[in-house]
């Protein structure tokens, strides 16, 4: 089998939800071997997930319509937020 790194999840919780979500859509997904330290409790590093090659594509479209970017990014204004001057 041709395992492929999908995508890097922030921390252990985080790339076993996203695990999840892939397995619940029929494909294979695991951690990266060494990324997640069991021994230690849960990892707070980046973990890689990884799924058959032939899944990439499939696996980052489930991702993709579950886990989206940032919307508010911190260097744009919030526009819900009032301005300082309105608060006046």
């Amino acid at each position: 089998m041709n395992w492929e790194v999908l995508t890097t999840a922030p921390d252990q919780l985080i790339a076993e939800s996203w695990c999840g979500l892939i397995r619940a859509a029929g494909i294979e997904c695991r951690l990266q071997p060494g990324d997640a330290v069991g021994f230690m409790g849960v990892s707070v590093f980046p973990v890689r997930l990884m799924v058959l090659k032939a899944d990439v594509e499939l696996a980052q479209s489930i991702l993709d319509s579950y886990v989206a970017e940032d919307e508010n990014p911190e260097n744009e204004e919030d526009p819900e937020q009032p301005e300082a001057d309105d608060l006046r």
